[in-house]
């Protein structure tokens, strides 16, 4: 996800049973509150481990919530002390953070960890049609052109699986078996046809 959407989320778009997240929303400028960078929702699968995570987050959000005095858990998943959306400066600064403490390049952001989940995927030989919904590109087009170097360029089990039982070889047999019933098919006609010639000429 975009930093404006995972910010906008809310607990009504996060379905544990299904481990599905819905992208409905994106925090704009100015805690603006607007549609998906592409214009429409979308559903992005969670890992067990996210789900692990914001099922905790959610307790301790709860136990919040007691200790705060508000009146109901707020409705963003990610929020500041007043149970509004955190804002993007806030997650930024906290990002650099991180980096700084793990000894890692301080050019890095936040948006970086969406090219890491694509590449990622990729480079296990996840579908670019599955990566693509999942960071809501318009086409597949951008998706490849962002991390096709990452696509694997070559897969000699794939052209193995052709000489499985599924492959060339089934292929070959049915055209062989075809054939084969062709050639039966006509044999018979030609018999009885020849019968038949017999049968006219004799007396």
């Amino acid at each position: 996800m975009r930093l404006g959407e995972a910010l906008a989320l809310q607990w009504q778009d996060l379905n544990f049973s299904e481990r599905e997240i819905r992208v409905a929303r994106a925090l704009g400028a100015g805690g603006r509150i607007d549609t998906p960078k592409s214009g429409r929702g979308r559903t992005v699968d969670m890992s067990q481990e996210l789900a692990r995570t914001l099922r905790r987050l959610e307790l301790e959000r709860k136990t919040e919530t007691l200790k705060r005095g508000w009146s109901a858990l707020p409705s963003w998943v990610f929020c500041d002390s007043t149970g509004r959306p955190l804002s993007p400066r806030t997650v930024e600064d906290a990002f650099k953070r991180v980096l700084k403490a793990a000894g890692l390049p301080p050019h890095f952001s936040p948006h970086s960890l969406r090219h890491s989940f694509a590449s990622l995927l990729l480079q296990q030989g996840e579908s670019p049609v599955y990566v693509q919904r999942q960071l809501g590109h318009a086409s597949i087009t951008l998706t490849v052109d962002l991390y096709g170097r990452w696509l694997p360029m070559g897969n000699k089990a794939a052209v193995d699986r052709l000489d499985g039982p599924s492959g060339s070889k089934t292929v070959a047999e049915t055209l062989a078996g075809g054939a084969q019933t062709r050639e039966k098919h006509e044999e018979s006609m030609g018999s009885r046809a020849g019968s038949g010639r017999a049968r006219i000429i004799s007396p």
